[in-house]
């Protein structure tokens, strides 16, 4: 499976914490992290992005019940509902 980098900030509390975690366990605090993340990622068993609460009910309140692809105009528009 493809990787994809990505440069994130940890708070210093976490990173001695997950650190202490990593060399109890021989292993580095990259591989413990992406650990951590996969095994987060497949306990949620997602066939879509995650989407939080707040923001599938944005997306759900933008979105009327019916539409009507055809009369709208912009096609990026309508691409994005039509998903």
């Amino acid at each position: 499976m493809e990787a994809i980098r990505k440069l994130i900030d940890i708070k210093a509390p976490v990173f001695y914490t997950l650190s202490a975690e990593a060399s109890r366990r021989k292993i580095s605090l990259k591989r413990l992290i992406e650990e951590m993340l996969e095994k987060e990622a497949a306990s949620k068993n997602r066939k879509t992005p995650f989407l939080s609460p707040s923001v599938r009910r944005l997306v759900g309140s933008a979105r009327p019940e019916t539409i009507d692809l055809e009369a709208i105009k912009d096609d990026r528009l309508q691409y994005l509902l039509s998903k």
